[in-house]
């Protein structure tokens, strides 16, 4: 056991900045595959492995520095034109870094690594030598546990465990982690082709950090971000110390104009410092998105490898910002709607080349700031969905009646695939089929307060479009009152109010709709989501956009728009209740958690009778 004791800071510097190394070099391979002969690339890579091996000399690493010495005399070969970069050599290479990744996750728990398998050794030394030919995927047979995690199912005839593929691929890995196997989505079924990488590399059980598991706790701030917090409190300090001789003053009894005008001018100062210094704390929190996103090149890259297929993910929008708690909590879905763009969005190379698309297809993944939301887009140049497909498969699984399927347009019928146990495969395969996955995409999405929506084309490709607040740490809300007790509502869902007027209320099935614009809406009232008994007929409407459907939640009136710091209630969670927060008065707040209300069975009962506004018209 190496004693790391005096040496935490070091150490800690020397994991992070390597990690973040690490993942840039990772990127850097899978562009350098497009682009062999980049010597920009090839002496960036070189330096990258330079780089990490001097602090792991420093901190007597011994077992990192020999791989990434053999690495780095690999790529020194290759920027001096002495070998040519080849797939099979990418995924040797790949292999090393995969390595280095477990190498500190053993750091992070003050553990020196185990020394590198020596097959892996042997392999980088033979590809140094140029000893391993350029096809040799066709003739090594399939790995049992490469470094880039198989998709073989497992012994039981399980659904492989696509998580530890994933966390595999990105050395996220932690030791005695319950696998969670998670199928994707299928809308087409091609024959999947499997063109295992080569050479047969080893893999050993991952001993990564606890914290790869868990969220971070420490984050980079810009000291220009902290400057900006250090003013400001400043500011409101010598605000503080005005309000402090204005109160003395009104004490002292002098409450004349000019000391009124005096203290509603420091009142509004403070709040415009406030506001501001809320502003500058949230932008410390607020992280480039870019730092998630270039997890994903190697992912696609590996994934397609696996399939056969040619996959290039083209990213974008990585300067975006978002609070760094949804940075870590999008990580799930993305790599879902990743992997399932790669695995399923795309057609093998066969099918594209009969249907007269090139080779090669193009999974974009985006980020761009829209307001007050970040809209994340993840589009394909695939085969698209057919909602009649989807409406079929559903309807077979017993997943909606005959009714509802009749009912349903094409937008609506997209939204099928995030019901739990959907899938359009027939027979359990290797890579989905079990139904497993998209909705968990929808549910992580909507803990973040944000929405999904999909866009498909047959025979075009299909657009995930994810819409999120900048952050969860300020919830801007609707404030409504109903049986005379305040309730807040994510604005996120809110699309307009309007008043209830009796003569627009019609009756259909039994329930009250309105139409708005030529849309006819249902009406749900706010008391009896709740449960409650309605005091009164409701007189206004909130026009409500959820992940499926809108409708009109019904109120008895108004408070306000506010933006509000969501508490949780201890040791209790209320049905439909995210949390609670204080108005200004003092009072307590609760903030209702919308989805959840309306997955309730008090949703299907919620609306009121169209009769109850019929006779009072």
């Amino acid at each position: 056991m190496h004693d790391f004791a005096g040496m935490d800071d070091l150490l800690q510097d020397f994991i992070t900045e390597s990690s973040e190394l690490i993942s840039e070099v990772d990127n850097k391979l899978v562009e350098l595959e497009k682009r062999p002969d980049d010597r920009h690339l090839l002496n960036d890579i070189f330096r990258g492995f330079h780089t990490i091996k001097g602090g792991a000399g420093f901190l007597n690493v011994d077992a990192m520095v020999s791989l990434c010495h053999r690495t780095e005399n690999l790529f020194d070969k290759l920027r001096n034109g002495e070998m040519t970069l080849s797939p099979e050599y990418l995924d040797v290479i790949l292999a090393a870094t995969g390595e280095v990744r477990e190498m500190f996750g053993a750091l992070a728990q003050g553990r020196m690594p185990q020394p590198v398998e020596p097959e892996l050794l042997e392999t980088l030394d033979a590809v140094i030598r140029g000893e391993i030919p350029g096809k040799a995927s066709a003739t090594v047979p399939p790995p049992v546990a490469p470094a880039a995690a198989t998709l073989a199912p497992s012994s039981d005839g399980s659904e492989p465990d696509w998580q530890h593929l994933y966390d595999s691929l990105l050395g996220n890995e932690t030791a005695g982690a319950t696998p969670q196997p998670q199928a994707a989505l299928v809308i087409a079924e091609p024959e999947i082709m499997l063109n295992e990488p080569s050479p047969r590399l080893p893999a050993r059980s991952a001993n990564l950090s606890a914290a790869a598991g868990t969220q971070e706790t420490t984050i980079r701030i810009d000291t220009h971000r902290l400057d900006q917090v250090l003013n400001l409190s400043g500011e409101i300090g010598l605000t503080k110390n005005r309000l402090t001789t204005l109160r003395s003053d009104v004490v002292s009894g002098k409450i004349d104009g000019t000391t009124l005008k005096a203290l509603d001018e420091a009142i509004s100062q403070l709040d415009l410092l406030v506001g501001d210094l809320q502003n500058a704390v949230m932008k410390t929190r607020m992280q480039p998105i870019g730092r998630q996103f270039q997890k994903y090149p190697r992912l696609a890259r590996d994934l397609a490898r696996q399939l056969g297929k040619e996959v290039e993910l083209v990213i974008s929008g990585e300067e975006t910002e978002l609070d760094k708690t949804m940075l870590e909590d999008l990580n799930d879905p993305l790599v879902h709607l990743v992997r399932n763009a790669v695995d399923h969005g795309v057609e093998t190379i066969e099918e594209r080349l009969a249907a007269g698309k090139p080779a090669k297809a193009i999974v974009q993944l985006s980020a761009t700031q829209v307001g007050d939301h970040i809209l994340i887009e993840i589009t394909d140049d695939g085969h698209g969905m057919r909602p009649d497909v989807i409406r079929k498969k559903a309807l077979d699984k017993g997943l909606i009646d005959a009714e509802t399927a009749n009912s349903l347009d094409d937008k609506q019928s997209l939204q099928l695939i995030f019901l739990p146990g959907f899938s359009t495969k027939d027979q359990i395969s290797s890579v989905s089929g079990r139904g497993v996955g998209m909705d968990v995409v929808k549910t992580n999405i909507q803990k973040l307060n944000g929405r999904i929506d999909i866009q498909s084309v047959v025979g075009e490709g299909t657009r995930f479009s994810i819409s999120l607040p900048l952050t969860l740490a300020i919830l801007p809300v609707l404030v409504v009152r109903v049986c005379d007790q305040a309730f807040a509502v994510p604005l996120a869902m809110v699309r307009e109010i309007i008043p209830i007027d009796n003569r627009a209320v019609q009756e259909v099935s039994g329930r009250a709709t309105i139409v708005v614009r030529d849309e006819i809406l249902p009406v749900k009232s706010l008391a009896g989501l709740l449960g409650w008994p309605e005091t009164q007929v409701p007189r206004f409407g909130v026009l409500m956009q959820s992940a499926e459907h809108s409708f009109i939640l019904a109120v008895d009136s108004f408070i306000g728009r506010d933006d509000v710091v969501i508490k949780p209630l201890q040791n209790i969670r209320p049905l439909g209740v995210a949390g609670a927060t204080l108005s200004g008065d003092g009072s307590v707040v609760l903030v209702l958690d919308m989805e959840d209300l309306l997955a309730t069975p008090a949703a299907d009962t919620a609306a009121p009778s169209a009769s109850r506004w019929l006779a009072t018209a």
